[in-house]
């Protein structure tokens, strides 16, 4: 269930129960390509998969770690939501809606405290939001929006970046980089080159979409660490564990680098470490998964 214009903060309504946890986990991993996994709320996924070297292998990840991303698409989603219809609303109503929003989210908070002390992670976004309604959409004469967390027991897991770090963040904190130089000090993209990059990965992640591609781009990085900073992409956006397909479209559409590489090769060489070179020019929001 998605949030909406009418009701911007729907998705944090349905997803606070655990039956709608397990069944969003479950749509999430039904997109993925394991052969089996069992899901054991709240903690942990174990899963079967198959490695670069075609072995089937059993592995596990925790729910936080598939459902923090899904936070943090929603939590940005709900932001939009609110502005758009605080825009377009009557100027005389807004301070109602903000107060109906607000209202919203506290009784989310005071009507599921069992559910948010077992996902700690679920309160983040909501704070989130109300700290949006403080400091971009309020009157600044009026007092602030104060949440009451009577009640919740909040235990950190280190997850309040991955949930508040919006898209534009986590996109510059990967490919920054292109715009300096490679390993033999040639510039790895001109100016131009990489404000384009940055537009068509932006349009990428917003409309999930490949874009109308103007030029193709040259990186003077291998394909291997092309390829794989976009694997890092999808990765801190969705997770690894459903595929994208369009991401594959994607490098193969924009840069000259991949013209003789079909799209098959590409997907199966999608998030292979072994050749990737980890040389210096790389970020830590790379170089983190070598």
């Amino acid at each position: 269930m998605k949030s909406n214009l009418e009701n911007p903060v729907l998705f944090f309504e349905y997803i606070l129960n655990e039956q709608n946890i397990y069944h969003e986990v479950d749509k999430q991993l039904l997109y993925s390509d394991f052969p089996s996994y069992n899901i054991t709320l709240p903690s942990e996924i174990i899963y079967v998969e198959q490695n670069e070297w075609g072995n089937y292998v059993k592995k596990s990840m925790s729910v936080a770690d598939l459902l923090i991303p899904i936070l943090r698409i929603e939590f940005e989603k709900s932001k939009k939501l609110l502005l758009d219809n605080y825009i377009n609303n009557d100027p005389n109503q807004n301070q109602n809606f903000l107060r109906y929003q607000f209202n919203t989210i506290q009784s989310l908070i005071s009507n599921n405290t069992e559910t948010i002390n077992i996902y700690s992670y679920f309160l983040l976004p909501l704070r989130g939001l109300v700290k949006f309604l403080n400091e971009k959409l309020a009157l600044p004469n009026l007092p602030n929006f104060i949440l009451d967390e009577t009640g919740v027991i909040y235990n950190p897991i280190n997850e309040t970046e991955k949930v508040l770090k919006s898209s534009d963040d986590i996109i510059l904190s990967i490919f920054e980089y292109m715009k300096g130089e490679n390993e033999k000090k040639e510039k790895i993209l001109n100016k131009d080159d990489y404000q384009l990059l940055l537009t068509y990965i932006m349009h990428l992640v917003e409309k999930e979409e490949v874009p109308h591609v103007i030029k193709q781009l040259h990186p003077k990085i291998s394909n291997d660490q092309l390829r794989f900073s976009f694997w890092v992409l999808h990765h801190e956006l969705y997770t690894t564990k459903r595929k994208r397909i369009y991401f594959y479209d994607f490098i193969k559409d924009v840069f000259i680098n991949f013209k003789d590489s079909e799209i098959k090769s590409i997907e199966n060489q999608f998030g292979t470490r072994s050749r990737v070179v980890k040389d210096k020019f790389l970020p830590v929001s790379i170089l983190k998964y070598l």
